[in-house]
């Protein structure tokens, strides 16, 4: 199941929920102040890069995402 991430638009809280596909966040309530319509926020994302003969993990994003180890050297 993929994990979205959902902003509520009264008191900007963000929540993280494990969603089927085709679901929608429509009956998810703010756990800051209860109101719905939470709106679904675009993720940071991890790149993974292949250069010069070794794995590296770099990210592709500046939104607070962290880089994730391959387990290469």
């Amino acid at each position: 199941m993929p994990l979205y991430e959902y902003e509520c638009p009264a008191c900007g809280a963000k929540i993280e929920v494990l969603q089927k596909l085709g679901e929608d966040g429509t009956a998810l309530k703010c756990p800051g102040c209860a109101v719905t319509g939470l709106r679904k926020v675009i993720s940071g994302c991890v790149v993974q890069s292949v250069g010069a003969g070794k794995f590296s993990s770099t990210s592709g994003c500046t939104l607070g995402s962290a880089p994730v180890s391959s387990g290469f050297t």
